[in-house]
């Protein structure tokens, strides 16, 4: 076992990972975002809507 030859240093990937994750992150906040943001004109809207209803007394 101690004759084993190492193969010596390996290749560096620590760049692409990092570039790799970076993009993952970045895609994934923006789909919260969106999210999100879609809730929330969804309730503005809704409240604006019933607040239009009662200043015009429509049902």
């Amino acid at each position: 076992m101690r004759n084993t030859k190492h193969p010596g240093r390996v290749e560096d990937y620590t760049d692409a990972f990092l570039g790799t994750v970076a993009v993952i992150l970045f895609m994934g906040f923006w789909i919260i975002a969106a999210t999100f943001g879609f809730i929330w004109v969804i309730i503005t809207t809704a409240i604006i809507d019933l607040g239009i209803k009662r200043i015009t007394g429509q049902r």
